[in-house]
């Protein structure tokens, strides 16, 4: 029986893995993705997860990189026939106090320094410095760190003194490796409110505020903070951009045939094997995007692996918590007591709720890192219905609550879940009722927990519920992601790559792992470079 043969095959059709296999596709090679679900997207999953009509996005709600990315201009996946349609909400973020204030960030940047006013006119000051600075580099440095193989820490410092970023702003200038997030805030800003709101939204993409080392990435993060993208009709949509491209390049996709085992003949991964024994064979190389543990301890023999490099998958560590979710459908999109304050509140996408100081992501952190469930929930809020028409049936809306919440639960670990979550999806309601203005439980058709324990059990490559697919720290960031041996993307196994989330520069929707591996690759291969590079 003749082999069935192909250039190169991709282990897994999230984000990184299709925008991958549609790159190589567009370069002429004969390309096979294999994917585990029945369904291509991996997070960007959408689904009538409460009633018929109404679209929840289980996993990647918010998409940050749109107009930052390469891939999406490489790859032709915004508008246009094929493409996805987002909204640019013009209240992007906001955060709720207890007192009935609210601080909203908008696209006009003019308005966020008239609402961060309020609270501090020094504040609003500095914010519109770092702002103003970081947009100033921000093409140049996120496409630089981000969008191709990683540098070391070292290399950036020599890197911002070489762009004179260290001359021409007042941000980068600290100790930023040896701070954490609420270090630098603590030392540029005085208002509780306003560190609380930027806190927030270095938090919600997956940057605990404090862990030591992460203030380097921090001024980057605030020149996107009105960069908060909405997918119309889903975050699903994207993956059926990105299946429109490949299919149009030729790469053929598998679903619901997950990798058993990656062939290796001679020290070179020559193909793959799939669970009911069909295989199939690579000629250029294998790539995987899967997590470290799959790739590496289950989907290679233990002789193909050098001991050094088993040792360095079993140190890789997780985040430290995970997400827990709630997904409404509901009457009527719900509005706040804060409104009396700041009308914009109403009209903000990604809200806080609860976190009021530095102190209480610092106390959430503690409780989580101990198994605990925090008692008092701090919720981030969005209500895609506010911007998406085709969310819900007309008259309705979708809703979203999640919140930070450890993947094991004290001692009962992660199946007490499964008796806890409706208890703790009524507290997080609770909580969202209290700030609005009329919200009851009669508005609510229907809610639905999704918790850390469902997250791992739907895409089994967020290991512990983790939606970063690694711990983001100081020592798991840039050449350091997975382990300095594996950073580029290249395994000790010939014609084996990484091109998931475990690589720099992580989870997310970034596109970042499976765009800088293509780098490498093309490089190894000596593909001609369509793409705009970086």
């Amino acid at each position: 029986m003749e082999k069935e043969t192909y250039d190169a095959i991709v282990i897994g059709a999230g984000h990184n893995g299709m925008a991958l296999s549609a790159y190589l596709g567009k370069s002429g090679w004969r390309v096979l993705v294999l994917e585990r679900r029945l369904e291509e997207g991996g997070g960007l999953s959408t689904e009538h997860y409460t009633r018929p009509g109404f679209l929840h996005n289980l996993h990647s709600n918010y998409h940050t990189f749109v107009g930052l990315c390469p891939v999406y201009d490489d790859l032709d996946l915004v508008n246009g026939s094929d493409g996805v349609s987002y909204v640019h909400p013009p209240v992007q973020m906001g955060s709720i106090f207890r007192d009935g204030t609210a601080l909203t960030i908008h696209t006009d940047m003019k308005k966020t320094h008239a609402s961060m006013s309020r609270f501090s006119k020094k504040d609003a000051d500095t914010f519109m410095r770092l702002y103003k600075e970081v947009k100033g580099f921000q093409d140049l440095m996120i496409r630089t760190l981000m969008y191709a193989p990683p540098i070391n820490v070292n290399d950036i410092t020599k890197a911002l003194s070489t762009w004179k970023v260290e001359e021409k702003t007042e941000f980068f200038r600290a100790k930023l490796r040896t701070m954490t997030i609420n270090d630098f805030l603590n030392k540029h800003f005085e208002h509780e409110k306003v560190k609380a709101m930027l806190a927030f939204h270095a938090a919600v993409c997956g940057y605990y505020t404090d862990h030591v080392g992460l203030a380097v990435s921090f001024p980057f993060m605030m020149g996107k903070i009105d960069n908060w993208r909405i997918a119309i009709g889903g975050s699903h949509r994207l993956a059926h951009a990105l299946w429109r491209q490949m299919r149009r390049f030729g790469v053929t996709l598998l679903p619901a045939s997950p990798v058993r085992e990656i062939l290796v003949e001679d020290g070179r991964a020559v193909g793959v094997r799939v669970d009911d024994g069909r295989e199939y064979y690579a000629e250029k190389l294998v790539a995987s995007s899967v997590d470290l543990t799959q790739t590496f301890k289950k989907m290679l023999a233990p002789e193909a692996v050098p001991k050094e490099i088993m040792e360095e998958v079993d140190r890789y560590e997780y985040q430290d918590g995970s997400l827990f979710s709630v997904h409404l459908a509901m009457h009527t999109i719900p509005t706040y007591k804060a409104a009396r304050f700041d009308p914009d509140i109403n009209q903000a996408w990604v809200l806080n709720l609860g976190y009021e100081n530095l102190d209480d992501f610092t106390n959430d952190w503690n409780d989580i890192r101990s198994g605990r469930v925090p008692e008092d929930p701090k919720l981030n809020i969005a209500v895609n219905s506010l911007f998406d028409p085709t969310d819900a049936p007309e008259g309705k809306a979708t809703g979203l609550i999640r919140a930070f919440a450890p993947y094991g639960i004290e001692v009962m670990g992660s199946g007490a879940w499964e008796s806890f979550k409706k208890i703790y999806m009524w507290r997080c309601i609770r909580t969202w009722q209290d700030y609005c203005d009329g919200f009851t439980d009669a508005d609510i058709l229907e809610a639905k927990p999704y918790t850390p324990l469902d997250i791992t059990a739907k895409l089994v490559n967020m290991v512990n519920g983790d939606w970063m697919v690694g711990k983001i720290a100081e020592d798991n960031l840039l050449s350091k992601r997975p382990c300095e041996q594996l950073s580029q993307y290249r395994t000790p196994i010939k014609g084996l790559y990484l091109c998931g989330s475990t690589t720099h520069p992580h989870g997310f929707i970034t596109f970042g792992p499976g765009y800088n591996a293509l780098q490498i690759i093309a490089d190894d291969f000596g593909l001609e470079k369509w793409w705009i590079e970086i």
